[in-house]
Order: structure tokens, then C-alpha cells, then sequence
């Protein structure tokens, strides 16, 4: 009896980037095509079994060889090339079925095939396991170019003398196939001060990356959204300092800026109920658990530490460690937390607009405290955070808000001298002016509503979220 496995051999390189080098005002371009190479120690697997009536187990092996100069490496994929799972014999009435799971040589069943591609010698402790009818995950593999990677492909079958004698075949291809080019996330930047219109344009929807604000090491979610704007995807946890200035170098001002004041750490909250004031709030490293639980809120508190707070599900993650998904959507998993959801500071608009906001009416705020190459939203009825919420299709569904991949939250604000509502509702403040010098447009949503166009008093410590500059 022989069983026989055709090797089909298939190359698929694929184009990547070209090298170039400029001198001058002439560019010569260089295109570096990669090469890939494979090779099959036999066309024809033959393996010759002489059944036992209680089984007997056989098998063949022969070398894969890759080689390719593909800067991301090659993936390697076998399947069989009818989709068959089986080796049947020529006459159609009989038939080899695929082993179950992963075995050894002993743990195949009457009548069946497998096979193993690995780079360790085959022995006794072989795991088989049946051939894929279609490539789904690779076989193989390297992340890296590599002049000469060798597997050793094994077919082995367990026969008895149940099967009629014949040739049981099969057809198998082996392929090997380039990946693809990496390309960077926002063309690979690593701080938002470096982030640039140009970039933003240039990233596909839903793009997401961590960036580090250069002014104090913190870093930030960001994402390109469905309204094509590239946003913070997490609250501005920048603490202002009297003493520190903001310079146009690294932030969004259009000449240097010392903020008046430093901001309040946690546990301190100053009455602050003038509009022309800078005061800012840190509230520490907290997320809500729920950020959808608007029945769970505390008031008049002085700050998260507070128990109301911890009873309504702030939880303190400064012992935790950062989820590296930036896709995430758990809040807490076991000792990580998701930084998306982090509470951030608050901020009195004045302060938040860089104390170009004080006394304007009916115009945007020139300046903010977002970092160079971002800035405070617009927000009137056809503003940024309206067409946000269009693309998105939120509505009053103010739950869809605070989940991935907008990540708005419920934080409270700050009036009077003690945190309020947080976890009730969410104030997020804009650029705009609004038509008097007492208040200023923001995002605004508790349970229920939505509100992308909401006029508050200016002296509040609210919430901020930037977006990339156009």
C-alpha cells in the first residue's frame, strides 16, 4: 500500500517601500524588490505501509527550505489544495481520515494521517495533527529576513488491514509568502508635540497610538476618529505650575504663558468662583469602574479619596499598571487599569484656554493648554464636538459616550469650593465663547442626555480634551 502527498510549492513576494536618497535637487530612487525563496526536499511524499491487523504507523519526512531578504520576514502556510481533510484511494470507496487534535505517533487512531512541520528533529515525542484544508494560521514563520530557514515536513499514517490495498493520496501545498511592510501608527511619532495636520490626514480611521507630552512625561490615547479629526481619547492630566511657563515650543499658545497659579493637588479644593481666575484641580490617579453608572455618583466632596466616591465606584489604580491595549474597553482587569478611562484635572476655562478666555465674547479662544500641534474643540450646533457626536450617531445615548472608542466620562465639576456630581455627569469645555463674558460652550451629558453645545459659567473646573490642529 502507498500513500502518496504531492508537495505543491507557492511564492508570493509582494512590493515594499522604496529606498531613497536626496542630494541637491536630484533624487535618485532606488526600489529594492524582495526576494523569496522555497524550496521542497521531494515533489512526491511516498509513504509505504505494510499494515498489521492491529496497525502499524509509518512516515516520511523531508526538508522545507526559506530564504528571503524581506525586511518584516515571511509567513509559511500548508493546506490541502481540494479543501479534502482525507487521502482516498483512486476508486473514491475508501479512505484515510485526519487524526484528532495533537498526538504523538502512538495516539493515532485506526485509519488515520497527520503531520508535523517543525525545526526540532522528529522523534518519538512528534506531535502530528491534521492538515488544514484552507491556510488560515501560518505554519511557520520569521519576523526578520533570514538567508536560510530549514523545517523538517513529516507525513505519518497508522494503517490497518481493514482498508483495501492501494495508493491513498492527497495534494498539499506548501507556501511561503512576504509580509507585509510595516508602517507606524501617525507616521511612528512618539510625542503629541510632534503630531501635525499632515500626520492626522495621512492615518487611516481608528488608528490608535500612545503619545508622551513632552512638558511632563505623561502619556496619552490618542485615535483618529469617524469625523476624521485625530483626538485625545483621554482626559489632560497637565498639572500648571506659577514659575513653569508654557512656550509655543510645546504648547498650544501663541506667545509664552505663566499661569497664575499652580495647580491644587488632591484633597484641596479652593473656592474659585470668579471667571477670570486660572485656578486647575488634580484629582489624583482615579478612574470610575462603571463609567456608565450615573446612579453612582458622589457630591460635595473634597475628592475621590472621599468614601461616597469609593462607594460609588472611583477606584485608586496609582498601584496598578497600565493596559497596553489601546483598544481596550475593560476599566479594571485584575491589577491593570485602563488609562483611557483616568479622571485627569479639572480646569476653570480661563485656565484651560490659556488665560486668553477671561473677558471675549462670541469668538474662540486663541490659545489652550493642550500641547503644541493640538487645541480645545469648537462647540456650537455645527462645531467639533457636534459633528463627533453625527459621526457617531450618539444622540442622547450618553452611554455610547463613555465607551471605546470616545472614552468620555462622568467627572464631576468643581464649584464652591468641593467636587460635585462626579460620576453623575461630564463637562468637557470647548474653545467658544459664548455671548456674555460669564460663560463659555462645552460638551455636556449626564444619564440620558447629550448635549454638545451646552453655555456654562466659566469659573467651573471642568474636564479637557484636545484635538490635532488642521
Amino acid at each position: 500500500m502507498a500513500l502518496g502527498l504531492l508537495a505543491v510549492m507557492m511564492l508570493c513576494p509582494a512590493p515594499m517601500e522604496g529606498v531613497n536618497a536626496e542630494e541637491a535637487t536630484i533624487k535618485a530612487s532606488v526600489t529594492v524588490q524582495p526576494v523569496l525563496g522555497l524550496t521542497v526536499g521531494s515533489d512526491n511524499y511516498v509513504v509505504d505501509v505494510t499494515p498489521t491487523e492491529t496497525g502499524e504507523f509509518s512516515s516520511r519526512t523531508a526538508t522545507v527550505e526559506v530564504t528571503t531578504n524581506n525586511e518584516t520576514g515571511y509567513s509559511l502556510y500548508l493546506a490541502t489544495e481540494n479543501q479534502q481533510a482525507t487521502l482516498a484511494n483512486a476508486e473514491g470507496t475508501a479512505a484515510i481520515a485526519p487524526v484528532s487534535g495533537e498526538v504523538t505517533a502512538t495516539g493515532f487512531g485506526a485509519n488515520t494521517w497527520g503531520y508535523n512541520l517543525g525545526k526540532e528533529a522528529v522523534s518519538e515525542a512528534t506531535m502530528y495533527q491534521a492538515v488544514p484544508t484552507q491556510n488560515g494560521e501560518p505554519a511557520g514563520g520569521s519576523e526578520v529576513p533570514v538567508e536560510d530557514d530549514e523545517y523538517n515536513l513529516t507525513f505519518g499514517a497508522f494503517v490497518n488491514t481493514e482498508l483495501p490495498d492501494g495508493a491513498y493520496s492527497n495534494r498539499v501545498v506548501v507556501s511561503a509568502v512576504v509580509n507585509p511592510a510595516f508602517v507606524p501608527v501617525f507616521d511612528g511619532i512618539q510625542t503629541m508635540q510632534e503630531m501635525t495636520s499632515t500626520i492626522c490626514a495621512d492615518a487611516a480611521e481608528n488608528d490608535t497610538a500612545q503619545l508622551t507630552d513632552t512638558r511632563d512625561g505623561k502619556e496619552y490615547w490618542v485615535a483618529k476618529l469617524k469625523d476624521g479629526n485625530c483626538w485625545m481619547t483621554q482626559n489632560l492630566d497637565l498639572d500648571l505650575t506659577n514659575g513653569t511657563p508654557l512656550t509655543p515650543e510645546d504648547s498650544d499658545v501663541s506667545s509664552s504663558w505663566n499661569p497664575p497659579r499652580t495647580t491644587e493637588q488632591p484633597g484641596t479644593i479652593t473656592s474659585a468662583n470668579t471667571n477670570t481666575e486660572t485656578y486647575s484641580w488634580d484629582l489624583g490617579m482615579y478612574v470610575k469602574s462603571n463609567p456608565d453608572g450615573y446612579s453612582n455618583y458622589c457630591d460635595d466632596v473634597k475628592g475621590l479619596s472621599d468614601a461616597d466616591c469609593t462607594s460609588a465606584g472611583w477606584t485608586n489604580v496609582s498601584s496598578m499598571t497600565p493596559m497596553e491595549d489601546g483598544n481596550a474597553t475593560d476599566v479594571i482587569s485584575g491589577g491593570t487599569y485602563n488609562a483611557h478611562y483616568l479622571v485627569g484635572n479639572l480646569y476653570q476655562w480661563n485656565a484651560a484656554t490659556a488665560g486668553t478666555g477671561g473677558t471675549i465674547t462670541s469668538a474662540e479662544a486663541k490659545d489652550s493648554i493642550c500641547p503644541k500641534g493640538w487645541r480645545l474643540p469648537t462647540s456650537t450646533r455645527s462645531g467639533e464636538f457636534q459633528a463627533l457626536m453625527n459621526a457617531y450617531r450618539i444622540g442622547h445615548n450618553s452611554t455610547k459616550l463613555t465607551q471605546s472608542p470616545l472614552y468620555f466620562h462622568s467627572s464631576g465639576y468643581v464649584e464652591s469650593g468641593s467636587l460635585w456630581y462626579a460620576g453623575y455627569n461630564g463637562g468637557y469645555w470647548s474653545s467658544t465663547a459664548y455671548s456674555s463674558t460669564g460663560n463659555a460652550y462645552e460638551l455636556y451629558f449626564s444619564s440620558g442626555r447629550v448635549d454638545p453645545s451646552y453655555s456654562t459659567s466659566r469659573y467651573l473646573g471642568q474636564s479637557v480634551r484636545c484635538l490635532a490642529s488642521q
